[in-house]
C-alpha cells in the first residue's frame, strides 16, 4: 500500500507541476497579447515568439518592446509632471 501511495503522490505532483506551467504560460500569453495590441504590433507574432521560446521569448518581448501608441479615443499616458502642484 505504501508503494501505491508513493506512486500516486508522484503522479499527482507531476500533474500539478504541468498544470502550473500551463497556467503560467496562458497568463503570460494573455498579457503579451494585450500589450502587443497597445503597442501597435502583431499579437500573432508576439504569441509565436512567446510560445516557441518560453520564457526567453517573453522576456525578450518585455525588454525590447516599443513605446505604446496613443490612439484616438484612448486615454493618454499618465505623466506626473502634468499633475504636480506649484
Amino acid at each position: 500500500m505504501s508503494d501505491f501511495l508513493r506512486t500516486l503522490y508522484g503522479i499527482l505532483a507531476i500533474v500539478i507541476g504541468w498544470a502550473a506551467f500551463f497556467v503560467l504560460l496562458a497568463l503570460t500569453m494573455r498579457i503579451c497579447i494585450h500589450d502587443a495590441h497597445r503597442r501597435g504590433k502583431s499579437p500573432a507574432l508576439v504569441c509565436i515568439a512567446c510560445i516557441l521560446f518560453f520564457p526567453w521569448g517573453t522576456l525578450a518581448w518585455l525588454v525590447f518592446r516599443p513605446d505604446p501608441k496613443n490612439r484616438p479615443g484612448s486615454p493618454s499616458r499618465f505623466r506626473l509632471e502634468d499633475h504636480r502642484l506649484q
